[in-house]
């Protein structure tokens, strides 16, 4: 079913925890490598955005390394993809692109400084034109760092994709991309600095560096594009930098695995976990109301999330798809998506009690990659803002609802309405009410967009009724008041819809996990004793010489 199903089993997957974190570090680009080989992926596909790229990002091997989905993500589609949107320009790039398709060098994106995230468009990089055609890149100050990006030597070549204010002839000219050569995998280049990171704790470890250019000198060949000044700077810039929203759609991706992982791992520990209930029978805790709900309902989320996965990066990909378009689908997928699986997570993980606080077991460190994925490459509240924003402004619109009369599609309008009315009794949308009582809704708003369109596009595929039907008591539980005030649906009737849907979903539950097909990626000792017998007898063990400990 995935093209890395071989390749888990091997000894490279093993989990490492309490290795050394440079080791983890290597380790993880050496999976990277192999898990972009397992894909073969083409300029084309990169560039086309073809199904097969959105299949690696969906790709259930990311919840076992985090850091290796990260380098993939960078790699592929940030700089690979940026440098295949100049290739037919520019077929001297051919060689560095192969290379970096086949991981024979790490490729990095610097755009983010130290000052500048979110308004990257105001950073201050500069890359200053010399009279011979050659570019003097450099960090004014310690704000202008580029920040995060794994740039430090790991024992492989590192390039990078560098943006930076063009100055000609004494004028800015805008932000434009830059091919640098940063280390050559031991020694870092001339003028280049990297600062390694502190690590962020809970998730796998990574090079995250804080880089700064010294004057460094650059051919003229490694300014990507033209030199010309940009008629609307603003435009040029968000058209260069369109790999991020690609990274958006695919950071949102993350979720459906990280969802279908953690539901097998809790069902199978919940299945083999038991009490001694009041007649002193052995019971499996998975037949408890509460034990069970929240792994259907993460099932349930899993497979229709995967529908409206289906949906979005079809219209994403279509060459006639606006830049507005394709910006709001990919706010909505990753906004939906992470959101839905980092509440599931935090369900799933109580649900295993201490065991699922343990690193081994999966689930705190994919509930630490989705936390990463809400912030890179859009922080979810800020893109929510903005296309909740547009929306009421009538600037554009998204994908109309297929049936008007669901329950989704009503609240989605009914969110909406309300702010529009507020709205129209402010003097703007830069007024200090708009701040006070618009921006609060604004991930609220795209969060009932993003439910209604998945649901609809789970109804188009043929999902499951019961599955489709508990996607949507999910939903209504983040928003119940609104259901309650404009549905009709009171409390008790809200519980009486959740019963229903999880009696629906039970009987077919270990159906649905099978299908799929993600048991090579839990490698959790939790899932089977087998498992973890063999997880105790490799603990380091302190005793004395006459202590023998036996086995049930």
């Amino acid at each position: 079913m995935w093209p890395t199903g071989d390749l888990v089993r091997t000894p490279l997957f093993r989990p490492q925890a309490d290795a050394p974190a440079n080791e983890r570090i290597r380790l993880s680009y050496t999976r990277a490598r192999e898990i972009v080989k397992a894909y073969g992926l083409t300029v084309d596909d990169i560039a086309n955005t073809s199904r097969k790229f959105w299949k690696l990002h969906t790709d259930p091997v990311w919840t076992l390394d985090g850091a290796a989905g990260s380098l993939i993500t960078i790699q592929l589609n940030l700089c690979a993809g940026t440098l295949a949107m100049y290739i037919e320009s520019r077929p001297d790039l051919r060689q560095i692109l192969d290379d970096i398709l086949q991981f024979k060098v790490s490729g990095q994106y610097c755009l983010t400084e130290i000052g500048h995230g979110l308004d990257a468009i105001r950073l201050e990089t500069t890359a200053t034109l010399f009279p011979d055609g050659s570019f003097e890149l450099n960090t004014p100050h310690e704000r202008a760092a580029k920040f995060m990006p794994p740039t430090s030597p790991v024992g492989i070549p590192c390039v990078a994709v560098v943006w930076a204010r063009a100055l000609i002839n004494g004028e800015d000219y805008g932000i434009k991309p830059f091919l640098v050569r940063l280390n050559d995998g031991n020694v870092m280049c001339a003028g280049v600095v990297a600062k390694l990171l502190p690590q962020r704790g809970g998730s796998h470890p990574l090079n995250h560096s804080i880089t700064y250019f010294h004057r460094v000198r650059l051919p003229s060949e490694a300014l990507l594009g033209n030199r010309l000044k940009p008629k609307d700077p603003r435009l040029s810039f968000f058209t260069g930098i369109f790999r991020v929203a690609v990274g958006t759609l695919v950071l949102g991706s993350q979720g459906i695995s990280a969802l279908q992982v953690a539901a097998y791992i809790t069902a199978q520990y919940s299945q083999r976990r038991t009490v001694t209930n009041n007649d002193g029978v052995q019971q499996p805790i998975i037949e408890f109301r509460t034990q069970h709900t929240p792994i259907v309902t993460a099932l349930a989320q899993a497979y229709v999330l995967n529908a409206l996965h289906q949906v979005v990066t079809r219209i994403f990909s279509l060459p006639t798809a606006d830049g507005p378009i394709r910006h709001g689908i990919a706010t909505i997928l990753k906004v939906v998506t992470i959101n839905h699986a980092q509440r599931s997570l935090l369900d799933l993980m109580e649900r295993c009690g201490a065991q699922g606080l343990f690193e081994m077991n999966q689930l705190s460190a994919m509930h630490k990659i989705l936390q990463g994925a809400a912030i890179a490459e859009g922080d979810s509240l800020v893109l929510s803002i903005r296309l909740a924003t547009e929306i009421l402004l009538n600037r554009y619109a998204m994908i109309p609802s297929a049936d008007s009369e669901s329950l989704l599609a009503k609240h989605e309008i009914g969110v909406f309405n309300n702010c529009r009315q507020r709205l129209a009794q402010m003097s703007s949308h830069r007024s200090v009410d708009f701040s006070r009582f618009i921006l609060p809704q604004t991930l609220r708003l795209v969060e009932a967009l993003g439910h209604r369109i998945a649901y609809d596009a789970a109804v188009s595929l043929d999902v499951d009724k019961s599955l489709v039907d508990l996607y949507v008591v999910s939903c209504i539980k983040t928003d119940p008041a609104w259901y309650v005030e404009h549905a009709g649906l009171t409390q008790h009737a809200q519980l009486n819809m959740e019963s229903a849907a999880v009696e629906a979903v039970l009987p077919h539950m270990w159906g649905f996990i099978k299908d799929m097909g993600v048991e090579p990626y839990a490698t959790a000792p939790i899932v089977s004793q087998r498992s973890w017998d063999h997880l105790v007898d490799s603990l380091q063990t302190f005793r004395d010489r006459t202590c023998v400990v036996s086995k049930m």
